[in-house]
């Protein structure tokens, strides 16, 4: 009745009383807090009288209650300023009674945000807190003194010390606070620019190319700054800053340019980044970068073309160099991309040398046309009709690499599948499937090439259909001849068709690991390997060995789980995975031990500790989807995954665990039960049931939800007349 009555009032237009809410607010009934903390969070200052609930409600377990009220409190304005206190001490961890996680990840921005409308009056405790040992204080602080603007001024001298804190969110989220307080935090940032600690050097430097509107004055100091100075993190930082900081444009370039074509390719894209940011200065670098594509270096040449690439149509100046340099590489990629990104204005010199050049310079024209993607379709389509079959080819080439931007040649390509030279069929076959061309057109083209006598149009058609997903015209073998295809997309396509095939695929195992080191299709065929799976047995000595590079080892692992128990010679290696200290691997790790260890009583031994509110959350979860696995041998588990109720993020996967498992411990039951889940009380309802008499303990508890309203109400009755088979 309570319920309907509550539902009746929030139908009404107007919302209920203040003081009705506030006490909705402390509800056994998680619907009815959610509603009244909504409500109150609508009301704004209305709500004050509310505040000392909303307060207590901080500790809500459930995440929408919380969030709206920290809502509420942040709506009331300064008028709240007795929360100022609360806030702090929530959110810092040595007080929060164990809510880190949450306070870090989710309320941190919430809770900064409610004491930034909190006014004058909060800004002293938020500089005591810049200097607290908790992290997410320090986050909080600087976030809220940050949305404050202008009127935190006084907090520069202690935001400017904690751009040198241990911690790179601190440093980030204390930069982009002083950038959001604006000009008043400039001299403060210019001179922390002469700091002895670059990491306060970087995050100054940081400040000053976020802040709006910009800081002018220290244009003189900045540029003194990036002059001189030799990290590389904080030279990356000050070349965002230049033109910010009102340097001029070719005075930024001159600072810019060595980095630009600089070996480190972090500091080489924060100079092109900060280059591209300002019109006037990307402007000033085109002829400066001109001259580099002449460069004895080719490493310095390519640099020079990629950074001119990405000023796009700005760019068009240096149009002359880049066709030069272009063609004396024979169009590698990264001209022709350059060419592409500069637009339609290279066109008609492209044009004109495919029309009238000699074949060998037009072929590194098709070669890089395919880059200006629509427009230069027809251009290519006319190129299919010349008289030279190199040409056909590199012309029907180009169209493959446009993708879907060469479909409007498909009916020219589809004319070159009947052309009297092989090379060329070949090349119409491959690109009308990379172009998308009509399949039932096309299919039966392809089925008709596995007859030719020619080895590399079979080889075309082929691959085509292997990227089509028909593999019935070719089978397992077909597929592993389509390995040694000279053509990168149909080797994959062949490794990505035996990975359909699944255990079918097995024969494939030893051909797929002689070319497992081909960085095209070392990926596609680990994954296949997976697919094939305990067959796949031949293969783990290479893939333990090839667990030894970390970048392979979480997918490695993964592969040797899906093989299973015929991988338990990896099992040395899977239990010292199980303390690396990158999380996906560890989890991979979880999963690939929990399908390969033969003795379940050892696995588990290791796992279940895994399944754990402290644990990463793709560790977590990876145990208790192995919990899945051992069903009732895992109960050991169960009072684990009962502790991960509480959290909707991990609710799913720890029910279907347990359901697994099963429940037969009445603590753990009855704890269940006070989950505000209707879903878990049921299971909860349906197993104290199972257990009969022996459950008399959690009866109370089911008297009171046989009296509620809703889905859990015909369980807890139906598990009292087994538990009390006198009741009623």
């Amino acid at each position: 009745m309570a319920c309907l009555l509550t539902c009746a009032a929030f139908a009404d237009d107007a919302p209920p009383p203040v003081d009705k809410l506030a006490d909705q607010l402390t509800s056994r009934d998680v619907t009815v807090r959610r509603e009244a903390a909504h409500q109150l969070s609508q009301l704004g200052v209305a709500a004050k009288p509310a505040l000392p609930v909303l307060l207590k409600a901080l500790d809500d377990d459930d995440k929408q209650v919380w969030s709206s009220v920290i809502a509420a409190i942040a709506a009331m304005g300064p008028e709240a300023q007795e929360a100022i206190p609360v806030l702090i001490q929530r959110i810092d961890g040595r007080k929060g009674r164990g809510r880190r996680e949450r306070d870090i990840s989710f309320g941190v921005k919430r809770v900064a945000y409610a004491l930034s409308r909190m006014g004058p009056a909060a800004i002293p405790p938020l500089i005591n807190a810049l200097g607290e040992n908790d992290l997410g204080l320090r986050l909080a602080a600087a976030q809220a003194l940050g949305s404050m603007g202008l009127a935190a001024h006084e907090a520069v001298p202690a935001l400017v010390k904690n751009l040198g804190d241990g911690q790179d969110s601190v440093r980030d989220d204390t930069a982009r606070a002083l950038g959001l307080i604006g000009p008043e935090a400039g001299p403060a940032l210019v001179r922390a620019l002469q700091d002895a600690d670059a990491h306060r050097r970087a995050g100054a430097a940081g400040a000053l190319a976020q802040m709006e509107p910009p800081f002018h004055d220290g244009a003189r100091e900045v540029e003194q700054a990036a002059a001189k100075e030799s990290d590389p993190v904080v030279r990356a930082a000050l070349f965002a800053a230049l033109p910010k900081a009102g340097v001029a444009p070719e005075q930024c370039v001159t600072l810019m340019l060595p980095a630009i074509t600089d070996e480190n390719e972090t500091l080489r894209h924060a100079a092109l980044n900060a280059l591209l940011s300002a019109r006037a200065v990307r402007q000033a670098a085109v002829p400066k970068l001109v001259p580099l594509l002449k460069n004895a270096n080719p490493a310095i040449r390519e640099h020079a073309a990629r950074a001119l690439g990405r000023i796009g149509p700005g760019a068009v100046d240096a149009l002359p160099a880049l066709f030069e340099v272009a063609r004396g590489a024979d169009g590698a990629a990264v001209y022709g991309e350059a060419l592409g990104e500069i637009g339609p204005k290279a066109l008609p010199v492209l044009l004109d040398i495919l029309q009238k050049g000699k074949p060998e310079e037009a072929k590194w024209v098709l070669r890089v046309l395919h880059n200006f993607g629509p427009p230069a379709a027809p251009v290519l389509a006319e190129a299919l009709k010349s008289n030279n079959p190199e040409m056909r080819v590199a012309a029907a080439g180009a169209l493959g690499e446009m993708g879907r931007d060469g479909a409007a040649a498909a009916s020219s390509l589809f004319a070159l599948t009947k052309d009297a030279t092989p090379a060329v069929q070949a090349a119409s076959f491959r690109a009308l499937v990379a172009v998308h061309a009509d399949t039932g057109r096309l299919k039966p083209l392809l089925e008709a090439a596995l007859a030719s006598s020619t080895p590399e149009v079979r080889k075309a058609g082929a691959a085509g259909l292997a990227s089509l997903g028909d593999t019935s015209a070719l089978g397992v073998n077909g597929l592993v001849d389509l390995l040694d295809d000279e053509n990168a997309a149909g080797r994959l396509a062949a490794v990505q068709a035996l990975g359909q095939l699944g255990a079918k695929a097995a024969p494939s195992v030893q051909p797929l690991l002689a070319h497992l080191e081909d960085p095209v299709l070392q990926g596609g065929i680990l994954e296949t390997l997976g697919s094939i799976g305990p067959a796949s047995e031949p293969a783990v000595p290479r893939l333990i060995d090839m667990a030894k590079r970390r970048d392979l080892r979480a997918t490695v692992l993964v592969v040797l789980g899906r093989i299973g128990r015929g991988a338990n010679a990896a099992l040395p290696m899977l239990y010292e995975a199980m303390n690396d200290p990158a999380s996906e691997v560890r989890a991979s790790a979880v999963t690939a031990l929990a399908n390969t260890e033969a003795d379940d009583a050892r696995a588990l031994g290791v796992i279940v500790p895994l399944v754990d509110k402290g644990q990463s959350g793709d560790v977590r979860r990876a145990a208790v989807r192995a919990m899945v696995k051992y069903g009732p041998a895992a109960a050991s588990a169960v009072p684990r995954l009962v502790a991960l109720l509480d959290r909707e993020t991990d609710r799913g996967e720890a029910m279907r665990a347990l359901k697994s498992i099963g429940v037969r411990t009445v603590p753990d039951l009855m704890t269940m039960l006070a989950v505000h889940d209707p879903r878990v009380r049921t299971f909860a309802c349906e197993s104290l049931g199972t257990l009969g008499l022996e459950a008399k303990d959690a009866a109370p508890k089911l008297r009171e939800l046989a009296e509620e309203d809703g889905s859990v109400r015909d369980s807890a009755r139906a598990a009292l007349k087994k538990i009390e088979p006198a009741a009623p």
